[in-house]
């Protein structure tokens, strides 16, 4: 069976609105597409860009710019390694903040 893949988010999974996040995936050596998938499996972004970054390891960058509360929410990877695709990572949940922040907020006792 072939190995689950991880994703990750730089710079991380909270991010401010209108900032950029890159997710990565990353999964054994000789994956010929990656595939980053939002909750269903009808909304995804698929690459061939997969470069290698170890002996033992491929990895694929999907960069999102400028977000909106839209792209918040669960994302997971999941990749083509002929002859099947593997099964499909944990979710990383990606929250996208507002301008301002709760915890900045004064309410008055």
């Amino acid at each position: 069976d072939l190995p689950r893949p991880s994703i990750s988010a730089e710079p991380g999974t909270v991010v401010p609105l209108g900032s950029h996040v890159t997710f990565v995936c990353r999964g054994p050596v000789g994956v010929q597409i990656f595939r980053l998938e939002r909750e269903s499996r009808s909304t995804y972004s698929e690459t061939e860009e997969v470069s290698q970054v170890s002996p033992s390891e491929s990895e694929a960058r999907f960069r999102i710019d400028s977000l909106t509360e839209g792209n918040a929410g669960p994302y997971r990877c999941v990749y083509y390694k002929p002859p099947k695709w593997s099964e499909q990572s944990d979710y990383l949940e990606l929250l996208v903040k507002g301008p301002w922040s709760p915890d900045l907020l004064w309410t008055p006792q």
